[in-house]
């Protein structure tokens, strides 16, 4: 079995070509700045020399992406952009349009075009041929996005990306249950199903599946040997732009938190931890402090039982010297491969390393 693994982040691209063949030390391993961030920095260069933007392509992740729309716009420039490619800057057209941005569907002329893609697997396939590697022939593809998920009108992206996740974890608590096969995704997982789209394309024999990074970062927590059979445990991802903590055991979450970082501290986080675990977090106060919620799909077992606290992520540092004992997850010795291994982990393949 072969499979490709792509963690897409706010900050970085995470990238794993495995194979049954090769232990996870002699795999091919990419860590690359994030798309968006890459297609910001595009737009900046473009505002500077005032030309109007044709943006299409597939639906991405926002954050720079969408300041960038808004600075070309702010000073008086043109933004265009087809339905699919305006996703990425808000899961309403109508919000997108009352940003100033025009949608059609073409190109006007004048216009200097960018095409969004944050899968960009032929990328990969070009740099990995040059050292008699490839991706083409590989069983699967799974990638990880964070995506809120297309609200109804009367709801808000933070509101309606805790209802699916209490949805789902109401239905089936597995990590397992946050996988989707490529046809089976959500119409409202607009960056799922764009992502799982970029990936046929190039490779159209491979099984595709998708998932939400913060799902695939907690599980990615258990491929560290460290960590296995110490349960229930407390995972915590510090990503660039969320922090989700739940608490895991049997491969099934009892309850989390998921935050936005820059509104977190070392103190705030470990209190949110550790009333997490105590079962006396409640949503409301995750909500009104600007984060997404909480949600329990179990007893919560009390922060006296928890047996491992583990913690990974790219900002994992905002937890250093809290008054609790932890340990830096790693599997497979890389920290930022935390997301491909946990896609790997949860479509069965790989041993913890």
């Amino acid at each position: 079995m072969k499979a490709v693994l792509l963690d897409v982040g706010a900050g970085t691209v995470d990238f794993l070509l495995y194979g049954e063949d090769k232990t996870l030390e002699n795999s091919v391993k990419m860590v690359l700045p994030s798309p968006q961030k890459v297609y910001a920095e595009k737009i900046r260069e473009i505002t500077n020399t005032r030309d109007p933007i044709f943006i299409d392509g597939y639906t991405i992740g926002g954050g720079s992406l969408t300041q960038a729309v808004k600075n070309h716009i702010n000073r008086g420039l043109k933004v265009y952009m087809t339905s699919q490619a305006a996703y990425s800057i808000r899961n309403s057209l109508e919000e997108v349009r009352t940003m100033g941005v025009e949608i059609i569907e073409e190109k006007p002329q004048e216009c200097v075009t960018v095409a969004l893609d944050e899968v960009k697997l032929e990328v990969y396939e070009s740099l990995l041929n040059q050292f008699n590697e490839t991706l083409k022939d590989s069983d699967i593809c799974a990638v990880s996005v964070k995506d809120h998920g297309a609200p109804p009108m009367d709801m808000s992206n933070r509101e309606f990306r805790i209802k699916t996740f209490r949805e789902i974890i109401g239905e089936d608590n597995s990590l397992n249950n946050f996988l989707y096969k490529e046809g089976q995704i959500p119409e409202y997982y607009y960056r799922m199903k764009s992502a799982a789209k970029a990936v046929i394309e190039t490779l159209p024999d491979a099984d595709v599946y998708v998932m939400d990074t913060s799902i695939s970062a907690l599980s990615g927590c258990l491929m560290d040997p460290q960590i296995q059979g110490r349960e229930p445990a407390i995972l915590v991802n510090v990503g660039n732009s969320h922090t989700t903590a739940a608490v895991v055991e049997d491969n099934r979450i009892k309850c989390f938190f998921e935050h936005h970082t820059s509104m977190l501290n070392k103190e705030k986080t470990q209190v949110m931890i550790q009333r997490l675990c105590d079962g006396n977090l409640t949503h409301e106060s995750v909500y009104l402090d600007g984060g997404h919620g909480v949600v329990y799909s179990e007893e919560a077992p009390g922060f006296s039982n928890i047996q491992i606290i583990a913690i990974t992520g790219p900002r994992r540092r905002l937890l250093n010297d809290v008054d609790f004992d932890y340990l830096y997850a790693a599997p497979g010795g890389d920290v930022m491969m935390t997301g491909t291994l946990g896609l790997l982990h949860i479509l069965g393949f790989g041993e913890a390393k």
